[in-house]
């Protein structure tokens, strides 16, 4: 059986969200991630980089500061207080 590819992408995690739109298409991100979480799209007038496997992503935020145009932004967990 044939796997489909799908042509949307993901733009975020659980950690991180990505802004295609201020992406230079550097692939510092896709070259510093260890789980291979992003991808490329690389066409004549449309490059960035793309979340290819966001279940991946392990938090490391390496991509984070990889990213000189910050493109990449963490995602802030809020917890609800506990008393004890």
């Amino acid at each position: 059986m044939k796997k489909l590819i799908s042509l949307q992408h993901q733009a975020e995690t659980s950690y991180i969200i990505l802004n295609t739109g201020r992406c230079k298409a550097c692939w510092a991100c896709v070259d510093v991630c260890p789980q291979h979480v992003f991808g490329k799209v690389d066409f004549l007038f449309h490059r960035h980089a793309r979340i290819d496997q966001p279940e991946n992503c392990q938090g490391c935020l390496l991509c984070l500061d990889a990213c000189s145009h910050q493109a990449i932004l963490s995602i802030e967990k809020t917890h609800d207080n506990i008393s004890l």
